[in-house]
Protein backbone atom coordinates (compact mmCIF):
# COMPACT_ATOMS: atom_id res chain seq x y z
CA UNK A 1 0.00 0.00 0.00
CA UNK A 2 1.64 3.23 -1.07
CA UNK A 3 0.37 7.08 0.23
CA UNK A 4 -2.44 8.43 -2.07
CA UNK A 5 -1.14 11.62 -3.91
CA UNK A 6 -2.07 14.93 -1.94
CA UNK A 7 -4.96 16.80 -4.07
CA UNK A 8 -4.95 20.86 -3.64
CA UNK A 9 -8.04 21.98 -2.11
CA UNK A 10 -9.04 24.60 -3.80
CA UNK A 11 -8.87 23.08 -6.87
CA UNK A 12 -12.77 23.48 -8.05
CA UNK A 13 -12.72 27.46 -6.23
CA UNK A 14 -14.92 28.95 -8.21
CA UNK A 15 -16.38 26.20 -10.56
CA UNK A 16 -19.64 25.70 -9.07
CA UNK A 17 -22.01 27.07 -11.92
CA UNK A 18 -20.27 25.65 -14.46
CA UNK A 19 -20.41 22.60 -12.59
CA UNK A 20 -23.85 22.70 -12.46
CA UNK A 21 -24.46 24.02 -15.68
CA UNK A 22 -22.36 21.93 -17.86
CA UNK A 23 -21.10 18.42 -16.44
CA UNK A 24 -23.85 15.77 -17.49
CA UNK A 25 -26.28 14.52 -15.16
CA UNK A 26 -26.06 10.85 -14.28
CA UNK A 27 -28.26 8.68 -16.67
CA UNK A 28 -31.53 7.74 -15.11
CA UNK A 29 -30.83 4.26 -16.28
CA UNK A 30 -28.25 4.49 -13.52
CA UNK A 31 -30.06 5.76 -10.65
CA UNK A 32 -32.43 3.04 -11.46
CA UNK A 33 -29.77 0.39 -11.21
CA UNK A 34 -28.61 2.33 -8.32
CA UNK A 35 -32.22 1.70 -6.63
CA UNK A 36 -32.58 -1.55 -7.43
CA UNK A 37 -29.32 -2.82 -6.85
CA UNK A 38 -29.13 -1.42 -3.02
CA UNK A 39 -32.51 -2.15 -1.99
CA UNK A 40 -33.63 1.85 -1.48
CA UNK A 41 -36.67 1.92 0.24
CA UNK A 42 -37.43 5.64 0.53
CA UNK A 43 -36.58 5.19 4.56
CA UNK A 44 -33.43 5.45 5.47
CA UNK A 45 -30.28 8.20 5.06
CA UNK A 46 -27.61 8.89 1.85
CA UNK A 47 -24.34 10.66 2.83
CA UNK A 48 -23.48 12.46 -1.00
CA UNK A 49 -19.80 12.67 -0.21
CA UNK A 50 -17.77 15.13 -2.16
CA UNK A 51 -21.10 16.08 -2.97
CA UNK A 52 -20.01 19.43 -5.74
CA UNK A 53 -23.60 20.91 -5.85
CA UNK A 54 -25.22 17.57 -5.66
CA UNK A 55 -25.95 15.51 -9.39
CA UNK A 56 -25.83 12.71 -6.58
CA UNK A 57 -28.52 13.87 -4.19
CA UNK A 58 -30.61 15.12 -6.35
CA UNK A 59 -31.15 12.66 -8.65
CA UNK A 60 -32.30 10.30 -5.23
CA UNK A 61 -33.90 13.40 -3.28
CA UNK A 62 -37.67 12.52 -4.91
CA UNK A 63 -38.60 9.33 -3.10
CA UNK A 64 -35.24 7.50 -2.25
CA UNK A 65 -34.49 8.93 1.50
CA UNK A 66 -35.55 10.33 3.72
CA UNK A 67 -32.93 12.46 4.86
CA UNK A 68 -29.51 13.20 2.76
CA UNK A 69 -26.44 14.93 4.11
CA UNK A 70 -24.71 16.53 1.03
CA UNK A 71 -20.92 17.19 2.47
CA UNK A 72 -18.20 19.24 0.06
CA UNK A 73 -15.18 20.68 0.70
CA UNK A 74 -15.68 23.45 -1.58
CA UNK A 75 -17.87 26.44 0.04
CA UNK A 76 -18.90 28.10 -3.57
CA UNK A 77 -20.24 24.61 -4.64
CA UNK A 78 -22.21 23.85 -0.93
CA UNK A 79 -23.57 27.18 -1.59
CA UNK A 80 -24.93 26.84 -5.05
CA UNK A 81 -26.73 23.30 -4.24
CA UNK A 82 -28.52 24.84 -1.22
CA UNK A 83 -29.62 27.76 -2.96
CA UNK A 84 -30.62 24.91 -6.00
CA UNK A 85 -32.44 22.73 -3.17
CA UNK A 86 -34.69 25.85 -1.33
CA UNK A 87 -35.98 26.88 -5.26
CA UNK A 88 -37.06 23.14 -5.70
CA UNK A 89 -38.23 22.73 -2.03
CA UNK A 90 -35.87 20.24 -1.30
CA UNK A 91 -35.89 20.18 2.71
CA UNK A 92 -34.73 16.80 3.49
CA UNK A 93 -31.25 17.47 1.74
CA UNK A 94 -28.93 19.30 4.51
CA UNK A 95 -25.93 20.94 2.94
CA UNK A 96 -22.50 20.90 5.47
CA UNK A 97 -19.04 22.40 3.91
CA UNK A 98 -16.39 19.73 5.06
CA UNK A 99 -14.02 16.67 4.55
CA UNK A 100 -14.72 12.94 5.71
CA UNK A 101 -12.24 13.32 8.01
CA UNK A 102 -12.95 16.43 9.73
CA UNK A 103 -17.02 16.05 9.57
CA UNK A 104 -19.37 15.87 12.82
CA UNK A 105 -22.25 13.61 11.41
CA UNK A 106 -24.34 11.57 14.02
CA UNK A 107 -25.98 8.55 13.04
CA UNK A 108 -25.58 6.12 10.04
CA UNK A 109 -26.18 5.87 6.53
CA UNK A 110 -27.73 3.39 4.28
CA UNK A 111 -25.75 4.18 1.40
CA UNK A 112 -22.99 6.38 0.90
CA UNK A 113 -22.51 7.55 -2.60
CA UNK A 114 -19.06 9.58 -3.82
CA UNK A 115 -19.33 10.77 -7.29
CA UNK A 116 -16.26 11.56 -9.71
CA UNK A 117 -13.92 12.25 -6.57
CA UNK A 118 -12.71 8.99 -4.48
CA UNK A 119 -9.24 9.43 -6.57
CA UNK A 120 -8.91 13.13 -4.78
CA UNK A 121 -9.80 11.67 -1.48
CA UNK A 122 -7.02 10.57 1.52
CA UNK A 123 -8.83 7.00 0.37
CA UNK A 124 -7.98 4.62 3.21
CA UNK A 125 -8.61 6.56 5.59
CA UNK A 126 -11.96 8.27 3.78
CA UNK A 127 -13.30 5.09 3.00
CA UNK A 128 -12.75 3.86 7.05
CA UNK A 129 -14.70 6.62 8.10
CA UNK A 130 -16.97 5.82 5.53
CA UNK A 131 -17.21 2.34 6.54
CA UNK A 132 -17.72 4.04 10.09
CA UNK A 133 -21.02 6.10 8.70
CA UNK A 134 -22.80 2.30 7.19
CA UNK A 135 -25.56 0.38 8.84
CA UNK A 136 -25.00 -3.47 8.44
CA UNK A 137 -25.57 -4.32 4.93
CA UNK A 138 -25.01 -0.88 3.42
CA UNK A 139 -23.77 0.15 0.89
CA UNK A 140 -20.94 2.31 -0.68
CA UNK A 141 -21.09 3.25 -4.74
CA UNK A 142 -18.30 4.87 -6.90
CA UNK A 143 -20.33 7.10 -9.55
CA UNK A 144 -18.12 8.02 -12.56
CA UNK A 145 -18.96 9.97 -15.66
CA UNK A 146 -17.52 10.36 -19.59
CA UNK A 147 -15.89 13.47 -20.57
CA UNK A 148 -16.04 15.03 -24.09
CA UNK A 149 -12.16 13.90 -24.92
CA UNK A 150 -11.74 9.70 -23.87
CA UNK A 151 -13.04 8.89 -27.03
CA UNK A 152 -11.22 8.33 -30.09
CA UNK A 153 -12.87 9.97 -32.97
CA UNK A 154 -10.83 12.57 -34.82
CA UNK A 155 -12.66 15.77 -32.97
CA UNK A 156 -11.79 14.26 -29.70
CA UNK A 157 -8.43 13.88 -30.37
CA UNK A 158 -8.13 17.42 -31.26
CA UNK A 159 -9.50 18.77 -28.46
CA UNK A 160 -7.01 15.84 -25.97
CA UNK A 161 -4.26 18.32 -27.83
CA UNK A 162 -5.60 21.36 -27.05
CA UNK A 163 -6.22 20.56 -23.08
CA UNK A 164 -2.94 19.47 -23.09
CA UNK A 165 -1.37 22.40 -24.55
CA UNK A 166 -3.23 24.46 -22.11
CA UNK A 167 -2.86 22.76 -18.89
CA UNK A 168 1.16 22.47 -19.95
CA UNK A 169 0.82 26.37 -20.45
CA UNK A 170 -1.20 27.30 -17.01
CA UNK A 171 1.34 24.58 -15.43
CA UNK A 172 0.28 21.48 -13.09
CA UNK A 173 -2.28 22.08 -10.79
CA UNK A 174 -2.43 17.86 -9.89
CA UNK A 175 0.07 15.74 -8.62
CA UNK A 176 2.81 14.11 -10.66
CA UNK A 177 1.40 10.49 -11.99
CA UNK A 178 -1.43 10.71 -9.59
CA UNK A 179 -3.09 8.07 -12.28
CA UNK A 180 0.09 5.95 -11.77
CA UNK A 181 -0.69 5.95 -8.17
CA UNK A 182 -3.91 4.89 -8.73
CA UNK A 183 -3.22 1.82 -10.70
CA UNK A 184 -0.98 0.41 -8.36
CA UNK A 185 -3.33 0.67 -5.48
CA UNK A 186 -6.95 0.38 -7.39
CA UNK A 187 -9.97 1.15 -5.47
CA UNK A 188 -11.03 -1.79 -5.56
CA UNK A 189 -8.38 -2.83 -3.40
CA UNK A 190 -8.93 -0.02 -0.68
CA UNK A 191 -12.10 -0.78 -0.67
CA UNK A 192 -11.52 -4.70 -0.08
CA UNK A 193 -8.49 -3.77 2.40
CA UNK A 194 -10.82 -1.66 4.75
CA UNK A 195 -13.54 -4.43 4.95
CA UNK A 196 -15.73 -3.66 2.23
CA UNK A 197 -17.16 -6.48 -0.67
CA UNK A 198 -16.28 -5.46 -3.59
CA UNK A 199 -19.50 -6.02 -5.81
CA UNK A 200 -18.89 -5.08 -9.78
CA UNK A 201 -18.51 -2.18 -11.86
CA UNK A 202 -21.49 -1.09 -14.26
CA UNK A 203 -21.17 0.78 -17.11
CA UNK A 204 -24.50 3.13 -18.30
CA UNK A 205 -23.66 4.46 -22.11
CA UNK A 206 -25.70 7.61 -23.31
CA UNK A 207 -25.68 9.92 -26.60
CA UNK A 208 -24.65 13.35 -26.32
CA UNK A 209 -23.84 16.12 -28.51
CA UNK A 210 -21.54 18.42 -27.64
CA UNK A 211 -21.74 22.39 -28.91
CA UNK A 212 -18.88 24.84 -28.63
CA UNK A 213 -20.50 26.60 -25.73
CA UNK A 214 -21.02 23.33 -23.72
CA UNK A 215 -17.59 22.29 -24.44
CA UNK A 216 -15.94 25.44 -23.18
CA UNK A 217 -18.69 25.40 -19.96
CA UNK A 218 -17.35 22.22 -19.48
CA UNK A 219 -13.70 22.76 -19.80
CA UNK A 220 -13.95 25.51 -17.12
CA UNK A 221 -15.88 23.16 -14.65
CA UNK A 222 -12.30 20.93 -14.56
CA UNK A 223 -9.70 21.41 -12.01
CA UNK A 224 -7.23 21.77 -14.61
CA UNK A 225 -8.93 24.33 -16.93
CA UNK A 226 -11.14 26.41 -14.50
CA UNK A 227 -11.94 29.96 -14.88
CA UNK A 228 -9.42 30.30 -11.84
CA UNK A 229 -7.10 28.18 -13.29
CA UNK A 230 -6.95 30.50 -16.33
CA UNK A 231 -7.12 34.13 -14.56
CA UNK A 232 -6.93 36.26 -17.00
CA UNK A 233 -6.18 34.10 -20.11
CA UNK A 234 -10.00 33.17 -20.26
CA UNK A 235 -10.48 35.24 -22.81
CA UNK A 236 -7.69 34.01 -24.84
CA UNK A 237 -8.55 30.27 -24.05
CA UNK A 238 -12.20 31.08 -25.03
CA UNK A 239 -11.25 32.21 -28.71
CA UNK A 240 -8.48 29.49 -29.28
CA UNK A 241 -10.93 26.68 -28.07
CA UNK A 242 -13.60 28.41 -30.74
CA UNK A 243 -11.27 28.43 -33.30
CA UNK A 244 -9.59 25.35 -33.02
CA UNK A 245 -12.85 23.64 -32.89
CA UNK A 246 -14.24 25.78 -36.41
CA UNK A 247 -10.88 24.82 -38.09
Amino acid sequence: MSEDPAFRTDLYRGTARDYDSFRLPYPPSLVHDLRSRARISGAGRLLDLASGTGQIAFALMSRDFHEIIALDQEPGSVALGQAKGEVLGSTHIKWQVGTAEGADIPGLFDMIAIGKAFHRLRRQRDAERALSWLRPGGYVALLWGGNPTERASDWQEVLRAFTAGWMDRIGARLPADWQKAMARDSHEQVLSRVGFSYEESYDFAIEHVWTIESLTGYLYSTSVLSRQALDDLGPLFEEDLSVDREA
